[in-house]
């Protein structure tokens, strides 16, 4: 067991490595992040308790409160990739369980080490109460995240957040399902208590070294898959550059317009209205999900339809947001913060406002901001003359 433990902890910590610096830092892959730093801490806990704790009672038998993190975790996961506009912070009660189970776990703890000996009294209410919150958490939380992706799947969630949200579930769910077998086998033979235990324990962490793996697959998985849309993008790209005349590309243009036209400003639109393009992380998939279109319909639609990708679309609103707060201070007489409004207006750091606003206007934002003074003293000359 103790090598499962040890391999299951160290699974955790290449895949949280994994999402911590290689995938883009959405809302949902905090969760998971979250999700591999509790499956992590838990094993490493009980990888020190096994080798470090004389006690053979505090390490056969002390429930770990951190398992109550794991439903609630991939339950807030589920919402984020099926809910428009969802936010962690509205379900913080989810973790209430968490926070009681954490608060008995260091008093029972700190209790042992202050009397230089376990109370079996306190153990057992201490292990009753946990058992119970830790199998209705977990129980409930994978059960209604199945239920939400077999409700919503055909709408707005990918195969492969639908498979890993499932899998993952399910292997909760069968940790509550030992829970369930031991507590039988314990009351039919509790001669064996040991055994049953130890057996117990190890499939435990064998399914929470699954659930890592999990992660990762799903990690490569979606690295893959970008790695693909970027080559399809690429391929597009250059059989237009060489195949395509003026008379076929109109062609093309009068296709894309009975297509997409309607889609189009049904996004676009929405974009504009709710100033979408101010989230600073927002990518394709997020925008798929707030507009309630397909990804791969936007990434056509950009990229055929209105010949530009997905970042460009997304920055021209964000310099024209820009524009018209520096021109809205000058008529005020305001101060102006170019990094400040850059930031309101959706940008994540100062290098890429710089770039795409030389990019998309022709001029740096100060050059500009000169020319706007400039053109403003001219026209108070002429209204003065």
């Amino acid at each position: 067991m103790q090598y499962i433990v040890i391999i299951g902890a160290f699974q955790a910590l290449v895949a949280l490595w994994l999402l911590q610096f290689r995938e883009k830092k959405s809302p949902s892959n905090y969760l998971f992040i979250c999700l591999l730093s509790a499956i992590a801490v838990h094993l490493i806990i009980k990888f020190v308790i096994f080798n470090f704790i004389p006690d053979e009672s505090i390490r056969q038998q002390m429930n770990t409160f951190i398992g109550a993190s794991y439903g609630p975790l991939i339950y807030l996961y589920t919402l984020s990739k099926t809910k428009k506009d969802f936010y962690v912070a509205k379900k913080w009660y989810t973790f209430i369980p968490l926070f009681v189970l954490m608060i008995g776990y260091l008093t029972v703890s700190c209790v042992f080490f202050v009397l230089n000996h376990v109370d079996q009294k306190l153990l057992d209410l201490y292990n009753d109460i946990s058992l119970y919150v830790l199998f209705i958490i977990n129980l409930y939380y994978p059960i209604k995240s199945l239920f939400i992706i077999n409700k919503s799947q055909f709408k707005h969630l990918e195969k492969i957040e639908y498979d890993v949200i499932a899998r993952i579930s399910y292997c909760i769910l069968f940790m509550e399902v030992l829970v369930i077998a031991s507590q039988t086998l314990l009351y039919i033979y509790p001669e064996k208590y040991h055994l049953i235990n130890i057996s117990t324990r190890t499939v435990a962490y064998f399914l929470l070294l699954i659930i890592c793996l999990l992660i990762v697959r799903k990690s490569l998985k979606t690295e893959i898959i970008s790695l693909k849309e970027i080559d399809l993008q690429n391929d597009f790209k250059i059989a237009v550059n060489q195949n395509f005349n003026e008379e076929k590309l109109s062609l093309n243009t009068v296709d894309y317009e009975i297509k997409f036209s309607e889609l189009w400003q049904k996004m676009d639109q929405s974009v504009k209205q709710k100033q979408l393009f101010r989230d600073c992380d927002l990518n394709l998939d997020q925008l798929a999900l707030k507009t309630e279109i397909n990804k791969y319909q936007i990434s056509e639609m950009l990229n055929g339809y209105k010949h530009k990708p997905f970042y460009r679309y997304i920055n021209e609103y964000r310099i024209e947001y820009f524009r018209n707060m520096v021109e809205k201070a000058i008529e005020k007489n305001e101060n102006i913060n170019f990094l400040s409004f850059a930031y309101e207006a959706g940008f994540k750091s100062k290098s890429s406002f710089n770039r795409y606003f030389k990019e998309i206007i022709g001029k740096t934002p100060s050059e500009y901001y000169k020319t706007l003074i400039n053109e403003n003293k001219s026209q108070s000359l002429e209204i003065s003359a």
